[in-house]
């Protein structure tokens, strides 16, 4: 029996019986060379959880969104962030709050559901702002006031106010998919795995939870002609496992882990292509300013004082990614470019010293994954130096998620990584005063921060809106509550038969994939 077919006959077992027989053969015969013109295997962390674009949470929920669901706009595959009409024929911004638009006609919806229309569309966006919906980013369309249908193809967005973001983290970004108003009130207003009806340039032929997802070309789809007859999605959680899978010839693109990168960089398997991109998350270590042990900003300053941070790029992340100067990350509006000042231990100690405090102890609450764990012993070592005794609690992910909302106040040092879209109000609404212990870990309450926040989101003037955002990551950085550390490259690995499609982040665009 040849490869291709013993691989074929195990395609319905779990991944963990995949990887067992890929380590075994790839021993055994070495790596399989598999060209493919009519089909893609793909590689995701994770399964989907939701097809809802107003529930989604994960990076696989993302990809699934963005290949399922029509937007007006979309952002460009490349390596700057730029958007491009996708569902749309024309759209225009005529004030600060109308924005025209016109639907391309003859893009259907899957199952029998008719033409996509401006009565979806009204649907789609309005949906958000529904109270009984509850949505957890209903921010993306807080200010919508409401889409006015003109005909069956053109709309017109009314806005109660300003809204910058608008065109950079709601209409091209998730909040921008436009969903079937029958198919989602037919499953009651809101859906999780069955959206009903889709009309991307894909759609789902079948799913088999946690082992793989098939896509197929929508014949309703009236865009750019799509690349692959077939497009396979594994789940597979391990970065390890994935990159055996690709060095086997199993999967055709996978993010790696940040560890892989210093040795696909000496040495890629045949046939591969090692693609590291900037992202605008950003991992940082939060200081709990509510913390009775933490309320004294010169012990807040003192930890961040301590910390080397090259030593934890370099030993925890292998030195791929660079040092972050702030919450925004560059290319983005509000990158101050501003380091923090060199670690300085003597410095540090006399902060402590000044604020009277002696043999601390502490606690710092981690992700149990291999990168953040060797981080948080370098702090340990670091705030060793300066007299401070630090725990490390390994937690798994639902644990460390709820965290804040089972210790509150009691918390003291996170070790964190949050995600982000191109603009910076997506991150820093996670800190205003009313997150305080949902997402704001830190526990920052400032009106000035607060201000900015809501001013920056009304200004439309780039310039004035850049200095709001280098003003608030001022305020951050004065209440000694954050120390950010990197913006975490992805780092993508894939086959020289394929065009891939993506996302300046390295996100997946999946309608962008081509044969070579």
């Amino acid at each position: 029996m040849s490869g291709n077919k013993m691989i074929r006959k195990i395609e319905s077992v779990s991944m963990r019986l995949v990887t067992a027989f890929i380590l075994s053969f790839v021993f055994l015969t070495g790596t399989i060379n598999i060209v493919r013109s009519d089909e893609l295997n793909v590689r995701l962390g994770e399964d989907f959880t939701t097809l809802d674009p107003a529930f989604w949470q994960s990076g696989a929920d993302l990809t699934m969104i963005n290949v399922l669901f029509p937007k007006l706009i979309e952002f460009k595959s490349g390596s700057d962030w730029e958007y491009e009409l996708q569902a749309a024929e024309s759209i225009e911004q005529v004030d600060e709050l109308t924005i025209k638009f016109t639907l391309k006609p003859g893009l259907m919806w899957t199952d029998g559901y008719g033409e996509v229309t401006t009565e979806d569309v009204k649907y789609s966006y309005e949906r958000y702002i529904d109270p009984e919906l509850a949505s957890p980013i209903i921010g993306d369309w807080l200010p919508l006031k409401e889409v006015e249908i003109v005909d069956k193809y053109s709309g017109i967005i009314h806005l109660k106010e300003p809204f910058a973001p608008i065109w950079w983290s709601t209409l091209p970004y998730s909040s921008g998919a436009i969903v079937s108003k029958k198919a989602t009130e037919e499953a009651g207003g809101k859906f999780t795995t069955d959206p009903g009806a889709t009309a991307g340039a894909y759609k789902i032929e079948s799913w088999t939870p946690r082992e793989k997802t098939v896509l197929v070309p929508h014949d309703g789809w009236n865009g750019p002609e799509v690349g692959f007859d077939k497009i396979t999605i594994y789940p597979i959680q391990e970065p390890k496992s994935a990159e055996i899978a690709f060095e086997a010839g199993e999967i055709d693109i996978t993010e790696i882990s940040i560890g892989s990168v210093p040795n696909y960089r000496e040495s890629l398997p045949a046939g591969g292509v090692l693609d590291v991109r900037p992202t605008a998350d950003y991992t940082f270590l939060g200081i709990n300013i509510a913390n009775e042990k933490l309320s004294d900003v010169r012990v807040r300053q003192a930890i961040k004082m301590a910390i080397d941070i090259d030593a934890i790029l370099q030993g925890a992340y292998f030195g791929v990614p660079e040092q972050a100067s702030g919450l925004v990350a560059p290319g983005l509006v509000g990158y101050t470019g501003i380091m923090p000042g060199a670690r300085d231990v003597q410095g540090a100690k006399a902060l402590l010293d000044d604020a009277g405090v002696s043999n601390l102890s502490l606690e710092l609450d981690v992700l149990n994954t291999a990168e953040f764990i060797t981080a948080a012993q370098i702090i340990q070592a670091n705030l060793g130096e300066i007299g401070i005794n630090l725990q490390i609690n390994q937690l798994d992910s639902g644990a460390f998620w709820n965290v804040a909302a089972d210790r509150k106040e009691d918390l003291q040092l996170t070790l964190n990584n949050y995600t982000s879209p191109p603009d910076p109000s997506w991150s820093t609404q996670w800190f205003l005063r009313d997150q305080k212990g949902i997402w704001n870990w830190v526990w920052l309450d400032s009106e000035e921060f607060d201000n900015l926040h809501f001013a920056a989101l009304k200004e439309t003037d780039m310039n004035k809106r850049s200095d709001m955002y280098v003003d608030m990551q001022k305020v951050m950085d004065e209440s000694g509550g954050f120390l950010f550390i990197m913006h975490p490259p992805s780092v993508i690995i894939y086959r020289d038969t394929i065009n891939p499609g993506l996302y300046p982040n390295g996100g997946l665009k999946l309608t962008d994939f081509k044969a070579n």
